[in-house]
């Protein structure tokens, strides 16, 4: 596969998250024909999303942006990344870290995705009272992301061992 098709896949990639962030946080609803289109955030049912207060709904925008924002700039890395392989600069210091900063931005945006809801409830909570039910949910797809972000440390460090022997083989030429 071509490295500017998977560029274009990862750009349409946050254009989609984008606009699913917008959606889930406005009362704005798309709609196809006569289908009306109902995205919300995690935890958060349309009709509850529909009785929060403009300020709650920024509130909660607010704290979902952040792990958006985290995994905005992971992917960025990994554009970074994919360009210097376009460069063919496949081992270098640059392009280690590039992948490293994406895999630990992936990281990081999971666990911040984890978490938001539960801050968002307790936010909410000092916002306007009411019920105190807080609950935590763990994906599989989570938990099989953060062993994906792993490998991708484990890669990075193979990546670098890579570039330390080409340069102690070209020492030797």
């Amino acid at each position: 596969m071509k490295i500017s098709l998977i560029r274009t896949f990862l750009w349409l990639c946050v254009a989609v998250q984008a606009a699913f962030f917008v959606f889930a946080w406005t009362t704005f609803a798309p709609a196809i024909g006569s289908m009306t289109i109902e995205i919300t955030a995690e935890g958060v049912s349309t009709a509850a999303k529909l009785a929060m207060s403009s300020s709650q709904r920024a509130l909660g925008a607010a704290l979902a942006a952040v792990p958006l924002l985290v995994m905005g700039y992971g992917l960025w890395r990994l554009d970074r990344l994919l360009l210097n392989f376009r460069r063919q600069d496949l081992f270098t210091a640059q392009s280690v870290g590039h992948l490293r900063a994406f895999a630990g931005a992936t990281l990081a945006s999971t666990l911040l995705t984890i978490a938001e809801p539960l801050v968002r409830t307790l936010a909410f909570w000092l916002m306007a009272g009411g019920d105190r039910h807080m609950s935590v949910g763990v994906r599989s797809e989570q938990i099989i992301l953060l062993l994906v972000c792993g490998l991708f440390y484990l890669v990075t460090r193979l990546m670098q061992e890579g570039s330390r022997l080409a340069a102690e083989n070209e020492a030797f030429i």
